[in-house]
């Protein structure tokens, strides 16, 4: 069996109830998001990731045990709070945020914790650009994805922008592409190649031929209800995918990349994964299948909860 470590922030998100009128606190973080619709499908996964020991961390704790998440890799930071997020939706579903993350107990995670991962455990390496926001994260990060790397771990990493949280924002560009170039699977929106390919000032199309330049093997980019772009050095092509009404997108991007992952190791040989990446009929039925998972956790309210079983697609 393929596994998957997922490291990053795992949050509390507060969500507006029915009413519109109060907000009740759920698990999250996209990292987190990863690792637990990664076990729901029926994978083994792990979170790599800070954790507070206030009342908040052990909600957080429990709720990714609950989801058969293997939480060894758990950092408990005892001088460090919770991150938080503030989610507000629009008539569409669609998401707004205000962060609640200075000092907190996500950040703390660094690379004596990362040097006790036992990476001949781990066939996949997940992580997003949240954790590149500070100088200390970033260098963590970092070491983090060249420890997969010297490892043979597959790297798969989500850009994920979320700019509120960059107080040098100017320094975003870079941290991404450093991560960019130590990746085999890159997920992003048509909006955050749009954003990154000006910030580099190139055109949109010159902006992906040089992601390809930098030998990742494959390159996924959504577009809300549009078509998904699959993109290699041997082929592109956009995938179709079905049109819903979203209820709430919270954990819809985590949820697709989860399970394209997912789908694709089902349909690979063990050492076979990576290749899997180059292979358009396999990546199709991944992007076919994510696009299922996707469009059922847009359909429900909240992030672990929304994440759908294999049962449930």
């Amino acid at each position: 069996m393929f596994s998957l470590l997922s490291y990053g922030e795992v949050l509390v998100d507060f969500l507006p109830s029915e009413q519109g009128e109060s907000y009740y606190p759920m698990a999250g973080g996209a990292p987190a998001n990863v690792a637990v619709a990664f076990a729901k499908l029926g994978g083994e996964s792990y979170f790599a990731g800070g954790i507070s020991h206030d009342n908040f961390g052990a909600m957080l704790l429990q709720a990714l045990e609950k989801n058969n998440v293997k939480s060894q890799y758990v950092y408990r930071v005892e001088q460090a709070n919770t991150a938080m997020v503030l989610v507000s939706l629009d008539a569409n579903g669609e998401r707004s945020f205000n962060f609640y993350r200075h000092n907190t107990a996500d950040t703390c995670y660094g690379k004596t914790q990362i040097d006790a991962i036992n990476w001949q455990d781990i066939s996949i390496f997940h992580c997003c650009s949240n954790t590149l926001t500070n100088t200390s994260m970033n260098s963590s990060s970092l070491y983090a994805l060249k420890k997969a790397k010297l490892n043979n771990t597959l790297v798969s990493f989500d850009v994920n922008l979320r700019q509120q949280l960059w107080q040098e924002l100017h320094l975003l560009p870079e941290r991404v592409n450093a991560c960019l170039k130590l990746s085999d699977l890159v997920k992003l929106s048509k909006d955050e190649a749009l954003y990154l390919a000006a910030q580099t000032e190139q055109s949109y199309q010159e902006y992906l031929n040089s992601l390809l330049a930098l030998d990742i093997k494959l390159i996924v980019i959504t577009d809300g209800p549009n078509a998904v772009q699959v993109l290699s050095l041997a082929f592109s092509s956009f995938i179709k995918v079905p049109a819903i009404r979203a209820v709430d997108t919270t954990a819809a991007g985590d949820s697709f990349i989860a399970s394209f992952i997912f789908s694709l190791t089902e349909q690979s040989q063990a050492n076979a994964l990576t290749h899997s990446l180059t292979e358009l009929d396999k990546v199709t039925n991944a992007v076919l299948f994510a696009a299922k998972c996707g469009a059922y956790t847009c359909q429900q309210k909240g992030a672990f909860a929304a994440l759908p079983s294999f049962n449930d697609i």
